[in-house]
């Protein structure tokens, strides 16, 4: 049966972390050590896609629930992978009674002292990004409320990775921005540093970086770096437009 005392406490923690920086592959490990104590289970594990769309194992509360983990990746199958593809909770109380649908994974987790397992989908609305496993060395019967707070662990361990990803894209952006702002600063002072040097107009200068810049293949951050450093000598280019 839940401890929902401590199953309230779990969420408090996790909820701290959430507004705060953090690991969130030392968040899933702490989560799946404290599953194991909030639900009659023996040990959980977290998998999560990646890039490609493939499962991948990430955390585990024990040695014996890595183990299987990483054989349902390897047998390509098993309850994680089907909670995570179809987005329904997958529920086999007993692999020794009813493991057909799995029948080599069963048999290797039985081999492993594994009988009872329970797969909980990571998801947030349509989107899909892994699974929440739950395992016990006798058959597991859990009651209503002890899927209810599986699904509610599942639920608020894709919040951290959806807000870790959510962040780094983030991250992302604004590194894009700042970069895109200091382009632009870098080339309005080479622009001015032309215009001095040749006695040509802004847009003059503008568009004899720009040509060197296509000639030669590189950005124009490159060449107005190059012009402030003194190290690029856009004069004969100049010139030549002049002639031309």
């Amino acid at each position: 049966m839940v401890d929902h005392t401590l199953l309230a406490r779990v969420l408090s923690e996790v909820a701290s972390h959430l507004v705060s920086d953090y690991d969130s592959t030392e968040l899933l490990h702490d989560l799946c050590d404290r599953t194991a104590e909030v639900l009659p289970v023996a040990g959980a594990g977290v998998m999560l896609e990646d890039d490609d769309g493939h499962l991948r194992f990430v955390a585990a509360s024990n040695e014996q629930v890595r183990t299987i983990e990483s054989l349902q990746v390897e047998l390509g199958e098993g309850p994680c992978l089907q909670a995570y593809q179809t987005g329904e909770q997958v529920v086999v109380p007993d692999l020794g009674a009813g493991g057909e649908q799995f029948p080599t994974f069963a048999d290797r987790a039985l081999e492993r002292g594994l009988r009872g397992v329970y797969s909980f989908p990571m998801r947030l609305a349509e989107r899909r990004i892994g699974a929440l496993n739950l395992y016990h060395s006798e058959p597991m019967l859990f009651s209503d409320a002890d899927r209810a707070a599986g699904q509610v662990l599942a639920d608020v361990a894709t919040t951290a990775i959806m807000n870790v990803r959510t962040l780094a894209q983030s991250n992302r952006l604004v590194d894009q921005l700042q970069h895109a702002l200091d382009s632009r600063i870098v080339v309005e002072q080479a622009k001015g540093k032309l215009c001095e040097r040749l006695g040509i107009s802004v847009s003059d200068a503008f568009e004899l970086m720009r040509r060197h810049a296509r000639s030669n293949g590189i950005r124009l951050r490159v060449v107005a770096e190059g012009v402030m450093a003194g190290e690029l000598d856009l004069r004969a280019q100049g010139q030549m437009a002049d002639g031309a």
